[in-house]
């Protein structure tokens, strides 16, 4: 049952079973598309929470309410994921709708990798190596039945610099021009598989391969750097996802831009079909020596010319 929502000045008091938090609007910690994520408190205890305040032009779509509620249920425990406490909401027809989680101490993925990883040696493994504790997670949900629908970095926190946890299951974020209310997508454009453009009563089953495409995307972006499918409207972005074959970067190795390209084939049937699939994959490209570099051949072939050419002499005289 959804929890009872008061405020009194401007602290606003959610309720969810015998449980009482509280926040106020000048404890932002970020907001989106679809929703506003404050630090709140438990009440008893004094813990920090989250608490996200899902859009209220959003509030009253049937499907949102439906997702809030899904992700708000979450009850189940992990490593590499976040942990749910539940959900509070004005009225069971209408919003607004709050969703209580369990504090993150941490900052995006992406910019952990670049204040702390991008000098370093060895940057795409270290960065593939950060990334495999996102595919632990997502194996785990999808066994439990739920696909993500929204793997990118910013759902992706590096708590205390230590462990990796993906964030925002069940509530895709979308862009003011993909609006679900009209267009029924769910996810972020620049980062969403084909198949989540379609028309929603049309489209294909949504499967762990959607999800797998995004972390393909996702991977692709931490390690270059660069999304090549970010466009102004939803309709641009489908286009680029139906067509564009992510192109291989000067700073990948060819074994993980194989991976990675296989992940973010354009038909859900010939990406790897469960994340433990991309996992395996990748771990392998990692562990393959890097090929020599053009100028270390041009070295060797630079000393058996030499030493050619000394025998040769040798001979002749």
């Amino acid at each position: 049952m959804p929890g009872k929502v008061t405020q009194k000045d401007d602290t606003i008091y959610l309720n969810i079973g015998q449980r009482w938090f509280q926040y106020n609007e000048r404890s932002l910690l970020g907001s989106g598309a679809m929703g506003t994520v404050y630090k709140g408190y438990d009440c008893n205890s004094g813990e920090p929470v989250a608490i996200k305040r899902v859009m209220d032009r959003y509030a009253n779509n049937p499907e949102i309410r439906r997702r809030a509620h899904q992700e708000a249920e979450l009850m189940f425990r992990h490593p590499n994921l976040v942990e749910m406490i539940g959900c509070c909401e004005i009225a069971p027809d209408r919003g607004p709708i709050f969703i209580v989680s369990n504090f993150v101490q941490g900052e995006n993925i992406d910019k952990f990798i670049n204040d702390h990883v991008r000098s370093l040696p060895n940057v795409e493994k270290r960065i593939c190596e950060l990334f495999i504790p996102v595919l632990d997670a997502l194996s785990y949900i999808h066994q439990k039945g739920i696909i993500h629908m929204d793997i990118k970095p910013s759902n992706i926190m590096m708590e205390q610099g230590k462990n990796v946890r993906l964030m925002d299951l069940g509530i895709a974020d979308v862009t003011d021009t993909m609006n679900t209310a009209t267009s029924g997508m769910m996810g972020t454009p620049k980062y969403a598989a084909p198949e989540q453009f379609s028309d929603p009563e049309t489209r294909p089953q949504l499967t762990a391969a959607t999800d797998i495409y995004e972390a393909g995307v996702t991977l692709y972006e931490l390690i270059t750097m660069y999304n090549p499918f970010g466009a102004e409207t939803g309709l641009e972005a489908k286009e680029l996802h139906q067509e564009m074959i992510l192109e291989k970067k000067t700073m990948m190795s060819d074994a993980v831009y194989q991976v990675i390209r296989k992940a973010t084939a354009i038909y859900p049937s010939d990406r790897y079909q469960n994340a433990g699939q991309m996992k395996k994959a990748l771990m392998e490209a990692l562990s393959k020596p890097d090929p020599p570099s053009n100028w270390l051949l041009f070295g060797i072939l630079g000393i058996l010319g030499v030493a050619v050419i000394v025998l040769l002499l040798i001979f002749l005289l």
